[in-house]
């Protein structure tokens, strides 16, 4: 499942650069320019970070937890968005699809992830 920020962000801009897949925008008009998909209801009002989950692969394939999660000062700020359930057969996947050219390490599965 693709990951969202909640309303407790406080736009520190942390998460920004640790996302492998550049799945995080800082509005939701910003990602929606691109022709990126943000879960109904997130960053209403451009005024918190959001990702994108076409793009989101919860790390799978490149860390083992998380980044935007990891860096994150706010506790639960990025979490487990349930309208976008995927396995980490699918994550994988799509790591690989968005990342032709990085190697996507199959172990590189946190315990999050559902199967």
């Amino acid at each position: 499942m693709a990951l969202l920020i909640t309303d407790e962000c406080i736009n520190c801009g942390a998460c920004l650069p640790e996302c492998p897949n550049e799945a995080i925008f800082e509005t939701r008009s910003g990602a929606e320019e691109k022709g990126l998909h943000v879960g109904d209801g997130q960053g209403v009002g451009d005024n918190i970070y959001v990702i994108a989950h076409d793009r989101c692969t919860e790390c799978v394939g490149h860390f083992d937890e998380p980044q935007c999660a990891a860096v994150c000062p706010v506790d639960n700020c990025c979490i487990s968005d349930p309208a976008y359930p995927e396995g980490s057969d699918v994550l994988l996947e799509k790591a690989k699809t968005l990342n032709p050219d990085k190697s996507i390490d199959p172990a590189k599965v946190w315990s999050g992830v559902r199967n």
